[in-house]
């Protein structure tokens, strides 16, 4: 299994644990990492002198405030100059000429993708003689079209946080829908309307996506709140330097400066301190005993002073979460459990400025994150799955100063993971999922065991240059950028999932084998076996972007992306094709991307504009079915019968099929007779078939808005924005059949007798609209507070429900899309989240802070998948437009205005809140004690219950969303030198 990638499952997973120790032990001496790119700053600015005359020939030099790393830089004819693709930091402008006082800026902060603008001003006199000026960042860049938002390190490590992971903070932008995750695991987010798969994250200016499903659960490896700085969220207008269409995260680590600083941190809960959540309770089940520890620290300092520096992370996360396995149909399987996650994360840089001109670095990310049991709230206990996940980053960076107008980036990068999901059982016995149970599916819940076996192991290697070149007096002055990228991708897949074999009920009762009605009436299992498979992925960009600062108040930016990815699929047996591979490459994805900014009132205030091309990035999970289940294939899924349900057990007749007959047992003699072990075989099951027309889905972007900067530290912004998704791929089954009647169990007759089931093909007709109005206030901390509050108001429709989707309205040929046109799955009308802290005066430390997070219901269908009125073979046909409601104490009614998504499910809202105080306890040295209640209010946020009014649980919920949180009390301790 996995050969090439450590072996046996269980060898390949003690080899990785012994390789992660060993760099513990490494990162721990030696403190490796860090490096520069696209996660910088810039400052410009132009040296007059008291009259406003340009200087020319001005010596400059930007030094880290608190490193010593610096730049030296000469101002043009005209006066101006530049310092591109800085590390975001605080920093002090020097500047010295012949004849003036020497001028000195400190205390500037660059923050991550924002460009800085000051004027410098030199006074008559001698050089001896300094003009000193204190400064601090605008809030307002007023040279950039782009949307978004920034956070900096104090405000995410003063805020309240569940589960203290830094992509839960994203949520506090205007634009992103959070999908949050009150245990340990990946924070994701929607942005602009669009699948989170197409959100792109980078560390330090790195990719740290993940190469199976994108960013649609976070970050690849997560990155540890104590070692970030800062991060920026571009929800839309981003520079041609960014590749993908779904919002960008812009993380920035911590660095090493010339003296020794760290933390070390800790934070718990208890059972004792937690409420019982809303279903343990109502079936009074006993509180399970949940606990957590995060506890680990940080360390940076001078390697050697002025030029060197390292920072390190180490951080740990003992959970015990509790989870409620709530089925009401069957109560007996009601319980009150525990989930457990072990896990290790460890992070390292290292900065060498070899002299004025040259820097290098190494960056080092890595986690480890085991979980066992991994709990589902619609699942018994021994249909409970367990985790094991190793992922890691490393990144390498060389920057050389060419000029004072020139600068160049060259790096080099590897993203891996080796992500392991299983039952308990199938780990306990070696591997051998045929030997399970099989799973037992009932209407509403799973029971007996887990189908699932998955593994991926992928690394993504990574190679680009990135070169900058400032332009000054040409028509204006020009802030060019250039830039190549390539990177390969391993993806190794093993499947295994449903080799144990899996019966579906039409009920959810006990079986008893008098009872005909308690017979399973469908059988699906993986044949004839495991599925291993090599993916690769090559992909290539280049772009040019020129910042054009026509005057001193009016910017256009400019710029132009290519993208081509080759994905190779093998087109066996596929007719479309010539050869098997003559796979599809879309050569066509050229990018403009073009907007305006202009500044106000001295550079507080900005118009802003744009309109740009976005194309997607393929996933794996896009394309691997066209290799692997083919016409012909060595493991794909078969159903029995292969033409719908058995209709005996719901008329109280026994089945007829004959894998059914044989429940509870799989009938392994019948399935090797049909599918002997290690053949390829014709694929009895779902057949998919690439298209050679098949292109990558895009999106025009255009947005319109205004900030305003009020005093020294307010800011507010709205900005509306529309985006329009296109040639999104919906899979059309080349061989739908017509049920012969309208129940459920009828027999489906497909017009193609060489294929048994559907045959699944792409075609790019699917599109998407998103209108929204992003709003944001912004209290930079001063005056003893600081808050952000955003809302976003938006509209998110299209013929497609997700990436890849079908289309349960298409009949024969027709894909009958403006039937299946309605709400996005993810559409949220009002978003709107507003968190602060707040310093109480004359108490020498103690502090409040919140956040308050609501959300409107997401969409939910009505149906009833009882009959098949059209007899198109889907179960998904809608309810008419009215008011539908659930039966029990519990349920809920809904108004249904029909078709896809007709209803809106439950709202969300989260008030979280902190009480610290902070003791001095030396020069430069505190100890903060907090305590903090998480959802306050106790508030329960439902997942979407089902619209199918077939199921027992019909508009009756049965699950709180993302399990929580319910009340409760977080203590901790933070020491800070």
């Amino acid at each position: 299994m996995l050969e090439g990638e450590g072996g046996d499952m269980r060898f390949g997973f003690r080899f990785t644990k012994v390789s992660f120790l060993l760099a513990i032990v490494v990162c721990a001496l030696i403190l490796p990492a860090d490096f520069h790119a696209q996660g910088t700053s810039n400052l410009s600015g132009r040296v007059l002198d008291q009259q406003g005359a340009v200087l020319p020939g001005v010596g400059l030099t930007l030094r880290g405030q608190d490193t010593g790393l610096f730049r030296e830089s000469i101002s043009n004819e005209n006066g101006t100059f530049v310092f591109t693709a800085m590390v975001p930091g605080v920093y002090q402008l020097e500047a010295e000429l012949p004849g003036f006082k020497k001028y000195q800026q400190s205390s500037m902060r660059l923050e991550v993708g924002k460009t800085v603008t000051v004027n410098v001003v030199l006074e008559v006199g001698q050089v001896t003689e300094e003009v000193q000026v204190i400064s601090e960042a605008p809030l307002v860049d007023t040279t950039s079209k782009e949307i978004g938002g920034h956070l900096e390190n104090r405000e995410i490590v003063d805020l309240p946080s569940i589960n203290r992971n830094f992509t839960g903070y994203l949520s506090l932008l205007p634009g992103a829908v959070p999908n949050f995750n009150s245990g340990f695991g990946a924070d994701g987010v929607v942005v602009g309307g669009q699948s989170g798969n197409n959100v792109a994250y980078s560390l330090d200016g790195s990719a740290n996506n993940d190469s199976q499903r994108g960013g649609a659960s976070g970050a690849q490896a997560r990155v540890p709140i104590e070692a970030i700085q800062e991060f920026q969220l571009l929800v839309g207008q981003f520079d041609a330097e960014f590749g993908g269409s779904g919002g960008v995260v812009n993380a920035v680590s911590k660095q090493g400066t010339n003296a020794f600083h760290g933390s070390g941190f800790g934070f718990f809960k208890d059972s004792k301190f937690t409420a019982m959540d809303y279903f343990a309770k109502k079936n009074n089940l006993a509180k399970p005993q949940t606990s957590e520890q995060q506890f680990g620290g940080t360390l940076g300092g001078p390697v050697v002073q002025g030029k060197a520096h390292f920072f390190g992370s180490l951080e740990r996360v003992v959970l015990n979460r509790g989870v409620t396995i709530f089925i009401p149909a069957r109560p007996e399987f009601n319980s009150a459990e525990t989930q457990k996650a072990r896990v290790w994360n460890i992070f390292g840089r290292f900065d060498h400025q070899i002299n004025s001109k040259h820097t290098w670095g190494f960056r080092w990310l890595a986690e480890w994150s085991p979980q066992n049991p991994l709990l589902n709230p619609s699942r018994t206990i021994p249909a409970q799955e367990q985790e094991k996940d190793l992922d890691q980053t490393y990144v390498g960076t060389f920057t050389s100063v060419l000029s004072p107008t020139t600068l160049n980036t060259f790096r080099v990068a590897v993203t891996s993971e080796d992500v392991f999901n299983g039952s308990p059982s199938f780990f306990a016995n070696g591997g051998k999922q045929e030997l399970l149970k099989p799973t037992l599916e009932f209407q509403t819940f799973r029971d007996q065991q887990s189908p699932r076996v998955t593994r991926a192991v992928d690394h993504t290697y990574l190679v680009n240059d990135t070169f900058s070149f400032y332009v000054p007096d040409f028509g204006g002055d020009h802030n060019f950028k250039a830039g190549v990228e390539a990177s390969y991708t391993s993806n190794r897949q093993f499947e295994g999932g449903s080799l144990n074999g899996s019966f579906s009920f039409s009920g959810n009762g006990p079986f008893n084998a008098a009872d005909p009605r308690t017979w399973p009436d469908l059988f699906t299992v993986r044949v004839p076996g495991p599925r291993d498979f090599l993916a690769k992925l090559s992909y290539g960009s280049a772009y040019f972007q020129d910042k054009w600062k026509i005057s001193p108040n009016f910017t256009i930016s400019a710029g132009l992306r290519y993208d081509v990815e080759v994905v190779p699929v093998n087109e066996s047996n596929n007719p479309s094709f010539s050869s098997p591979a003559d796979y599809p490459v879309d050569k066509n994805n050229v990018a403009p991307r073009v907007g305006f900014s202009y500044g106000l009132n001295n550079g507080r205030s900005v118009i802003r504009g744009g309109w740009g091309l976005f194309f997607q990035r393929t996933t794996f999970g896009d394309v691997s079915p066209y290799s692997t289940t083919g016409v012909f294939s060595d493991s794909f899924t078969v159903s029995f019968p292969t033409s719908g349900r058995d209709p005996g057990p719901s008329a109280g007749r026994l089945p007829t099929e004959p894998t059914l007959l044989t429940f509870p047992d799989v009938n392994r003699a019948l399935l090797n007779q049909m599918f002997p072990a290690g053949a390829v075989q014709k694929n009895t099951g779902a057949v998919n078939l690439d298209n050679p027309d098949r292109k990558t889905p895009y999106s025009h972007q255009l947005s319109f808005g205004f900030q305003q900067q009020v005093g020294s530290s307010l800011a507010i912004g709205a900005d509306y924005v529309s985006t329009l998704s296109r040639d999104h791929i919906v899979r059309k089954d080349m061989n739908l059949g017509l049920r012969i009647n309208t129940t459920r169990t009828g027999r489906v007759d497909r017009p193609n007798p060489n294929f048994v089931s559907s045959v699944l093909t792409p075609f790019n007709v699917g599109e998407m609209s998103y209108h929204a109005l992003q709003v944001q206030v912004e209290k930079r901390f001063s005056d003893f507070y600081s808050f952000r509050t955003s809302y976003t108001l938006s509209r998110n429709r299209g013929n497609v429900s997700g990436a890849n989707s079908t289309s349960n309205f298409q009949l024969i040929d027709d894909l009958r899309l403006n039937l299946n046109e309605g709400p996005l799955n993810g559409d949220r009308r009002h978003n709107l989240s507003t968190s602060g802290t707040f310093e109480v005066p004359r108490t020498g430390g103690l502090r409040l802070s919140a956040v308050s997070r609501f959300l409107t219901g997401s969409p939910i269908s009505i149906i009833d998948s009882t009959t098949d009125p059209d007899r198109n073979g889907n179960l998904n046909d809608p309810l008419p437009a009215g008011t539908y409601t659930g039966v029990g104490a519990d349920a809920f009614t809904f108004e249904n205005k029909g078709g896809r998504n007709g209803a809106y499910g439950p709202s969300y809202f989260q008030f979280d809140s902190r009480v610290s105080y902070k003791f001095r306890v030396g020069e430069g040295k505190s100890l903060e004690v907090l305590s903090e209640v998480l959802n306050l209010t106790n508030h329960t946020s439902f997942e979407n219950p089902s619209g199918d009014r077939r199921v027992s649980d019909f508009l009756v919920p049965t699950a709180i969303l993302n399990d929580g949180p319910t009340r409760t009390l977080q203590l901790g301790v933070r020491f800070a030198f």
